[in-house]
């Protein structure tokens, strides 16, 4: 680990520090808040560092073990606490004033650590009747962990990313089944036999009762569009007839989706072994102008029975100024790799965007927090989608497939995250529907996949129980993300294999603001009108099959794989 003084001079990629120091936006009106925002960003600190600590990537950090470190989070988030309250109500600037309500809501977040997506409850107590709404999510989301972690197939364990990128690479089409059916004991641990009174039909009927106080996470994604939830649906909709407009009539069936969308993957799996995932990650990043390893980026990308079940990005700690200079965020990044591929690379890639998301944040402690669920999400793919065009691939594989077929890879993928963001949506208007009935009718529908209402196979998502409704923030979020490479290809020209100017141009732009700025402002400004879903369109659409004039008689790229 680096020290973080030197990174302060490595990471300084967009300002000089002496334009940071001189920035009175980085800094509170009143000083009496400003020392109250400081001793936020301490408490802030502590919390991320103790959960990088319980993630098992870490026993001590700058010289602190556990105990110290909740020895400080516990003292001084009393002090936060008491400190907050004495501010005044009143004669405080606009900026002060958002910024003490930014750190109040984020202090009820607070966990004092906890290993993220990976609670301390057991799965087997999803099947309680008797437990409330907080405990029964988190039950669910340990079966997760506890389950996901371990499917059994051929003899021996997987766990659920590795599943999922079998499912895109096995030919043989009875091993491809077999894979599909290791998830059904995570599946029957969700959503049991789809009774009325299932873990999952339990645990949604208590999402909505909360979103009915709290608002849900389909609430602020609409908000952060600027539209009401029904037009979200009809975008959802309009995105998934897209696909269906140019997928054919032809049906598949479940296990059989990803694999036959996935040709790109297994072309050009083998020249992505796992051991090449983070190098390759680095040059691309590095290519942009954002260099990982300079800014103290820590990984923890290996498998093990008890972590989280899904790739994430978090914190350790928070940029802020420190004696007149910018001292840099540094960001953990966590996944259960057991493969290689361009599946596992494409999601990396992916987590990789938040963390240059959030170490381009430049803003008073308050702000140097996640934007929007939404653009967070939507962000983190503009460069992710990168993956599966032919210059990335030429560029950092030294091999490609055809266009169409690294296309049909990529929005596969996403279109099935646009199915679960219409799947939550709809169960969150009506929580007693069948949710095995509602995902048989949307995928049926829109992705052309045979009807198997006996299979809740709609569990795959850690999402879906840890934070119910998120899916929209991926699903939506792809039109953000087509949006935003449209109009930095327009502006600064192609960057899929890579463009020096595109980190410090786009931290300026859009990243640097921090969870400051609302995303509807922040996109209207970045694009100059409102946000739109027919970028997303144009890219779906160059998935239909060109007609003979526009084909011509060439001969496919077989070659170039």
């Amino acid at each position: 680990m680096k020290n973080l003084a030197s990174l302060g001079l490595a990471c300084s990629l967009f300002l000089s520090l002496e334009s940071i120091g001189a920035d009175a936006g980085l800094m509170a009106d009143s000083k009496q808040v400003s020392a109250v925002e400081y001793l936020y960003a301490d408490v802030s600190d502590a919390n991320t560092i103790l959960a990088t600590i319980d993630s098992g990537l870490l026993s001590s950090y700058q010289g602190k073990d556990r105990a110290a470190w909740e020895q400080v989070y516990r003292k001084k988030l009393s002090k936060l606490a008491a400190e907050l309250e004495r501010l005044p109500n009143a004669g405080l600037s606009d900026r002060d004033s958002r910024a003490i309500a930014a750190m109040r809501k984020q202090m009820k977040a607070f966990a004092g650590g906890g290993a993220l997506f990976s609670p301390a409850a057991k799965c087997q107590d999803a099947t309680r009747k008797d437990i409330a709404y907080p405990a029964l999510k988190s039950a669910v989301v340990a079966c997760f962990v506890e389950i996901g972690n371990s499917l059994s197939f051929e003899g021996g364990k997987i766990n659920r990313v590795s599943a999922l990128d079998l499912l895109h690479e096995t030919s043989e089409p009875g091993r491809r089944k077999a894979v599909f059916l290791a998830f059904v004991p995570l599946w029957q641990a969700i959503n049991a036999n789809n009774e009325p009174d299932s873990p999952y039909r339990r645990m949604i009927a208590g999402a909505v009762t909360e979103a009915a106080k709290n608002g849900s996470e389909i609430d602020n994604a609409a908000r952060d569009v600027g539209l009401d939830p029904a037009e979200v649906e009809r975008w959802l909709m309009q995105m998934l007839e897209a696909w269906r407009e140019s997928s054919g009539d032809a049906m598949v069936e479940p296990w059989d989706f990803r694999f036959q969308a996935g040709e790109a993957d297994r072309l050009l799996g083998r020249f992505i072994p796992r051991e090449s995932l983070l190098p390759i990650n680095h040059r691309y990043y590095r290519d942009l102008g954002a260099d990982l390893e300079q800014m103290g980026t820590l990984y923890d990308l290996a498998p093990r029975a008890e972590k989280a079940a899904l790739a994430y990005t978090e914190f350790v700690t928070h940029g802020r100024m420190v004696n007149g200079a910018w001292r840099p965020t540094v960001a953990r990044v966590s996944a259960p790799y057991e493969r290689g591929g361009l599946f596992v690379l494409n999601e990396l890639v992916h987590e990789n965007g938040h963390v240059v998301n959030i170490t381009a944040i430049r803003n008073r402690p308050a702000f140097v927090d996640w934007p929007s669920d939404l653009f967070a999400e939507a962000f983190a793919d503009v460069p992710a989608w990168s993956t599966y065009e032919p210059a990335w691939q030429r560029r950092y594989l030294d091999h490609e497939a055809p266009e169409q077929l690294s296309l049909r890879a990529l929005y596969s993928v996403v279109m099935l995250d646009v199915a679960w963001s219409l799947f939550e949506l709809r169960m969150f208007r009506a929580p007693a529907t069948d949710p095995n009935a509602l995902w048989t009718e949307i995928t049926g529908r829109y992705l052309r996949i045979v009807p198997h209402p006996e299979f809740s196979w709609w569990a795959m998502r850690v999402q879906l129980a840890d934070l119910p409704g998120y899916m929209v923030n991926y699903g939506l979020g792809a039109i953000l993300t087509a949006e935003m490479r449209k109009h930095v290809s327009e502006v600064l020209g192609p960057f899929d294999a890579g463009d020096s100017r595109w980190y410090g141009w786009l931290s300026e732009r859009l990243l640097r603001y921090g969870s400051e700025r609302d995303t509807r402002s922040l996109m209207q400004d970045f694009l100059g009108r409102p946000v739109s879903p027919q970028a997303f369109l144009e890219q779906v659409h160059r998935l239909k099959p060109p007609s003979p004039q526009e084909s011509g008689t060439h001969s496919s790229d077989a070659a170039t794989h």
